[in-house]
C-alpha cells in the first residue's frame, strides 16, 4: 500500500514509531505547512486529546488547548427541551414549558431579560397557570398574565417599556 508523504511523516512522528527515536521525533515550529496535510491523515489518533464521548465536540481553549466538550441545552439552539412542570417554577430563556396540574401555580418569566428573551407555556392540567411577569411588563402593562387549562403561549422580551410581548 503506498502512503503520500505526509502520511509517512505521520507514521514516522507517531508515538508507536520504531524508526525515529522519541527523544528526535519533535519539529520546528511552522515546519509543516498546509500543503503537506491536504490528504487529511491528522485524525484523532495523531492530535494530544483523548477521544470524547458520543456527540461531543472538539474545543479550544484558545491557547492551544484541546478538549472534548458537550453541547448545553440551550447553546446556539433556539429552544431548550421541553420540561412538564407540576408546580412553582421560574423560567429562564429558550424554556419550552407544559404545566400539567390539577392546581393553580406559578411560573415566573425571566428576570433581567435581552431583547430577544423568549419563553413557550402550554398549559394541559386543570389548574390556572399565573404567568408572574418578574419586574418586566407584559404587553406594556405591569400586570402578570394567566394562563387557564387547553391555553398556550410563546413571549418574546422586546424591551423595558413594552417588556414580554405574546406572539
Amino acid at each position: 500500500m503506498a502512503f503520500s508523504k505526509a502520511r509517512r511523516l505521520a507514521n514516522l512522528m507517531s508515538a508507536g514509531s520504531n524508526e525515529i527515536p522519541a527523544a528526535k521525533r519533535t519539529l520546528a515550529t511552522d515546519s509543516i505547512t498546509k500543503p503537506m496535510l491536504n490528504d487529511n491523515i491528522v485524525d484523532i489518533a495523531r492530535l494530544d486529546v483523548s477521544d470524547g464521548s458520543n456527540g461531543q465536540f472538539l474545543r479550544t481553549n484558545g491557547s492551544g488547548t484541546l478538549s472534548f466538550a458537550s453541547v448545553a441545552a440551550a447553546d446556539g439552539r433556539a429552544y431548550t427541551d421541553w420540561a412538564i412542570k407540576t408546580g412553582t417554577y421560574t423560567a429562564v430563556d429558550k424554556d419550552q414549558l407544559i404545566a400539567n396540574s390539577g392546581s393553580d401555580f406559578t411560573i415566573t418569566l425571566p428576570a433581567s431579560p435581552s431583547a430577544g428573551a423568549t419563553v413557550v407555556v402550554k398549559n394541559v392540567g386543570a389548574g390556572t397557570v399565573t404567568i408572574a411577569r418578574n419586574g418586566s411588563n407584559i404587553e406594556g402593562s405591569a400586570q402578570d398574565g394567566t394562563l387557564e387549562s387547553t391555553k398556550g403561549m410563546q413571549v418574546v422580551y422586546v424591551g423595558s417599556t413594552p417588556g414580554w410581548k405574546e406572539l
